[in-house]
């Protein structure tokens, strides 16, 4: 059996499920664990995702990373806004620049982050470029691969439409509650919630779901050959009428409560495909948007209207399972499940619209 060798990039919250992932996959061999805390320098990989020992050590050295030999880097740094990759100074530019150096390196690349990598042709003929000729510097290929985005409002329905004969409209909703997600920066910066509405500036998550989200919808697009005339993106926000404590903190009275980000996809004029993300810190905000099953829970739903119709809902944290566990399970597993049909692909920017399907090959337990 052939095995890769893999440098997992970013040990956090979402990283120390695909270290996991990569460490009881029989063909992928652990080489190298790159982190950003210096109390995670040194740390052996095993103990940063509760696993035995293997022997490889944490560093926050990158030089040692560049020059390592390895086939393929699990690229997962903390990217929460989804910036501009061109702008050199920002925090997304400077992930950019270091996962194309890990190409230039000889490395072939999976990523969750930057976030706005999620269907690079999106971006333009720059992001393009400089993604290509980091690839054939070092004869690698570079995926992106998630959750959503990068698997369920993507890949997961251009899954669906292999039985399409017709397609009318296609809708999917990201449905979450993040009353228990402790991102201080992420729930109260970025999405501004306990912010008071009339103070916050909302043009910052509405950029960063234009390259997210909208890329999704873009790669929809593209699947299906449907060629869109715009992408439009929509913000609405409810405040709350109580105080609420989440994770974070205070959420008080009056202040941001829900969030719907909306891309819309227009073919001849009209909305045909149409991507949401729908955000609450608690189930009873904004109770006329839509909700996850017959209980409210969290997950994803898809609507495809045409011939046949479907509608489809996927519940990550199922059957009492943890909802945000699980979501960092997924991440861990497609970005690993992905890895041999990448390291085998040809050099180049690749998507899924273009590599075979990566199922969850020896995952079976025992």
């Amino acid at each position: 059996m052939k095995q890769y060798r893999m440098i997992q990039y970013g040990a956090g919250a979402t990283g120390k499920f695909a270290l996991r992932s990569i460490l009881t996959h029989p063909q992928l061999q652990l080489v190298g664990v790159g982190v950003h805390s210096n109390r995670n320098e040194g740390r052996d990989a095993g103990a940063i995702c509760r696993m035995p020992d293997t022997g490889v050590l944490a560093t926050t050295d990158t030089s040692a990373l560049l020059t390592m030999e390895a086939d393929c880097v699990s690229f997962m740094p903390w990217d929460p806004y989804a910036g501009d990759v061109l702008e050199a100074d920002s925090h997304s530019g400077r992930m950019f620049a270091l996962l194309c150096a890990f190409l230039e390196s000889g490395k072939n690349v999976i990523a969750s982050a930057p976030n706005s990598l999620v269907y690079a042709p999106y971006l333009g003929a720059e992001t393009m470029a400089r993604l290509e000729a980091a690839c054939a510097k070092g004869n690698a290929s570079f995926l992106y691969a998630g959750i959503s985005p990068g698997y369920a409002p993507d890949r997961f329905v251009l899954g669906l439409t292999q039985i399409s004969a017709r397609i009318d409209t296609i809708a999917v909703r990201e449905i979450m509650n993040y009353a228990n997600y402790n991102d201080r920066d992420t729930i109260m910066g970025l999405f501004g919630f306990g912010q008071d509405p009339a103070s916050f500036d909302f043009s910052r998550v509405l950029g960063s779901f234009s390259r997210g989200l909208g890329a999704s919808v873009a790669m929809v697009a593209d699947g299906i050959k449907a060629p869109l005339d715009e992408i439009r993106m929509n913000i609405e926000h409810v405040v709350t009428d109580r105080d609420v404590e989440i994770a974070t903190g205070l959420v008080r009275a009056g202040t941001v409560a829900a969030e719907r980000l909306s891309a819309t996809g227009l073919v001849n004029g009209k909305a045909r495909i149409v991507a949401e993300h729908i955000t609450r810190i608690a189930d009873d905000a904004a109770p006329d948007w839509p909700h996850f099953g017959i209980d409210g829970k969290e997950g994803y739903q898809v609507e495809i209207h045409g011939a046949p119709a479907m509608k489809v809902e996927l519940e990550l944290g199922a059957f009492g399972r943890n909802p945000m566990a699980d979501a960092g399970w997924a991440v861990g597993g497609h970005i690993t499940n992905s890895v041999v049909a990448l390291c085998e692909a040809a050099p180049g920017v690749r998507t899924f619209l273009d590599l075979p399907l990566t199922p969850g090959a020896y995952r079976m337990s025992t």
